[in-house]
């Protein structure tokens, strides 16, 4: 009982020397004591485990963003770099930059040549388009000649006549030259011009003093052009001086 006692005593008495202290700032304030002889500091870490946790996280409870962290320690190694560092990671850079400059210009090159192929590849295949549809309408309308000559040979036999057969072999004669002109033929008919061996054939020649020499005095057949290039030639009789 008496040492229980004194112990109770000598806990009291250390307790009220510690309040003191704290109270004093004195070396005594470091180590405060509860009532029951234990440190202050001990008692509130181990007895209230919610507060040593908001004292644990309180210096970093506000946590930063990624972008802002990598940027400060960004920033904090440059400031480390010496000055040949940063030289050196200067002209890297510029390297850098000079190459993907040159990348860039021969995308864009290699982009203008793609576009202008393409373009002299659209144009080659609307000329060769034209060319088939104007030679597929070049070999249709030569085939047609012969139709054109033996409607001109009915309109020769019906000469003075006006009945209907003759008016129906003009009027699809003159439907067919009109069609056929809208489409580009070209009638070659020399009769008292001079022969012109690129569009004339001579078939015959005769003897004249009432034309010139080399002057065409008959046209047995007409020629045709179409749009501009020659698609038959004439043959007709040719006139020679006597001499």
């Amino acid at each position: 009982m008496k040492d229980g006692y004194r112990e109770d005593e000598d806990r009291k008495k250390r307790g009220e020397k510690g309040k003191e202290d704290a109270c004093a700032g004195g070396p005594g304030a470091a180590e405060a004591v509860g009532h029951d002889g234990r440190p202050a500091g001990e008692k509130h870490a181990s007895g209230d485990p919610s507060a040593a946790g908001a004292s644990a996280a309180a210096p970093g409870s506000e946590a930063k963003p990624g972008g802002e962290d990598s940027r400060a320690a960004r920033r904090r190694e440059l400031d480390r770099m010496t000055k040949k560092e940063l030289e050196e990671a200067y002209l890297d850079l510029e390297e850098k930059a000079r190459s993907a400059e040159a990348r860039a210009r021969e995308y864009l090159e290699d982009a203008r040549r793609q576009k202008a192929e393409l373009e002299n590849y659209r144009k080659r295949m609307i000329r060769e388009q034209t060319r088939i549809v104007e030679q597929a309408n070049r070999n249709l309308i030569a085939g047609l000649l012969p139709v054109i000559d033996n409607l001109e040979k009915a309109l020769e036999s019906c000469s003075g006549r006006d009945d209907a057969l003759a008016q129906g072999v003009r009027m699809v004669y003159e439907q067919l030259m009109s069609i056929l002109k809208k489409e580009g033929l070209e009638e070659i008919n020399p009769h008292g011009h001079p022969f012109d061996p690129a569009e004339c054939e001579a078939v015959m020649a005769v003897i004249s003093d009432d034309h010139e020499e080399d002057t065409v005095v008959e046209v047995h057949q007409k020629g045709y052009r179409y749009k501009g290039d020659l698609l038959r030639p004439a043959r007709a009789t040719v006139s020679k001086c006597n001499n």
